[in-house]
C-alpha cells in the first residue's frame, strides 16, 4: 500500500504541475508543452491516478479480472486517492500558497 501511495503523490504533484504551468503560460504553445510535459512523465513512469483507475479496474473486472471490486476499493483506491490528495495539496497547492500569498494587494475592508 505504501507503493501504491507513493506513486499516487508523485501521480498527482505531475497531473498538478502540467495544470498549473498551462495556466501560468501566456502562449498556446507553452501551454500546450507545460500541460503535456509533466503528463507524459506521468504516464510513462507508471503512477497511480484514481481516476484513470475508476476506469481500469472496473474495465478488468468485466473482461474476467481475479479479483473483487472490495479488493480494488481497499488495497487499490483507497492508498490512490490519499496519495493523488496529498500530492496536489502538498506539492503544488502548499507550495504556491506558501510563496505568493503575501502578493496580493490589501484589501480595504467595506
Amino acid at each position: 500500500m505504501i507503493t501504491l501511495f507513493i506513486r499516487a503523490v508523485m501521480c498527482n504533484w505531475m497531473v498538478s504541475t502540467g495544470v498549473v504551468a498551462a495556466m501560468m503560460s501566456t502562449s498556446v504553445s507553452g501551454k500546450v508543452i507545460a500541460m503535456w510535459m509533466p503528463i507524459l512523465v506521468f504516464f510513462y513512469m507508471g503512477f497511480e491516478h484514481s481516476v484513470v483507475n475508476m476506469f481500469l479496474f472496473p474495465s478488468g473486472l468485466m473482461l474476467g479480472g481475479k479479483f473483487t471490486l472490495m479488493d480494488y476499493l481497499l488495497w487499490n483506491e483507497l492508498p490512490t486517492v490519499l496519495g493523488n490528495l496529498v500530492g496536489g495539496l502538498t506539492f503544488v497547492g502548499a507550495t504556491l500558497y506558501s510563496t505568493h500569498y503575501k502578493t496580493a494587494p490589501k484589501r480595504a475592508l467595506a
